[in-house]
């Protein structure tokens, strides 16, 4: 496991939620750029704009090609102590205390922020299955039998296809009241669902533990499943 970079504590609030973000995107494969960033943390572009000049001249994260922005070396080894903090912190709220499921994103930002590497090695010496957080997304710096790049979204999926849900994108932890809704109907990582039905629209009707349940496009771009043909 990384070792936390010693001025990790010190680092300003709003440099952490734009660091976090870019490493996140970067794990999900999308093209990192300010107005999505912007998009992930709800804030303005002139916002977005000032925060990410100041990582530049900080010396975490580079602007290359056409505006694209990269991790420095420095800045990837913050970004990824501060998500697998947030992530080891949701774990141990769900599995240890007994949080709701969705309800530990947000109280994870807190505990986050005292986390040390001894009480990080605990909880993951207490982890059992595949080391993710609760919501899917893998752990960094841990190993995972998961074939990730194996995944698809559901929107991905046509009519009489299945699988096993496995990952809900950092988009989806960010709303409480998706979250919430996800439970209520089931659809957690490990769940198997099959598309039922597509209509017109894209919208997708899942059959979920012997449920219904519909989603519009934006929530299936952000629920990755392994398809049965491959798990």
């Amino acid at each position: 496991m990384a070792t936390s970079p010693p001025d990790l504590r010190a680092l300003n609030p709003a440099s952490k939620e734009y660091l976090e973000a870019v490493f996140e995107l970067e794990e999900e494969g999308q093209r990192i750029l300010q107005a999505r960033i912007g998009e992930r943390l709800g804030l303005a572009p002139a916002t977005v704009s000032e925060g990410i000049k100041r990582l530049v001249a900080e010396g975490y994260v580079t602007i290359e090609g056409a505006r694209d922005i990269v991790l420095t070396e420095l800045g990837r080894a913050i970004a990824e102590t501060l998500v697998r903090r947030h992530r080891l912190a949701e774990r141990m709220l769900v599995d240890i205390l007994g949080i709701p499921w969705h309800l530990c994103h947000e109280q994870a930002e807190d505990w986050e922020k005292v986390m040390t590497p001894e009480v990080e090695q605990s909880i993951l010496d207490k982890l059992e299955g595949e080391p993710t957080c609760p919501h899917g997304n893998p752990i960094p710096g841990t190993k995972s039998a998961i074939p990730w790049s194996d995944l698809k979204p559901v929107s991905a999926m046509g009519a009489g296809q299945s699988g096993r849900l496995t990952r809900l994108l950092e988009d989806v932890e960010l709303d409480h009241d998706v979250l919430e809704y996800l439970e209520l109907h089931k659809l957690m990582p490990q769940c198997h669902l099959t598309v039922v039905d597509v209509a017109p629209d894209g919208t997708r009707t899942l059959e979920v533990d012997g449920t219904t349940v519909a989603l519009g496009q934006a929530l299936q771009d952000n629920l990755w499943v392994l398809d049965d043909a491959v798990g």
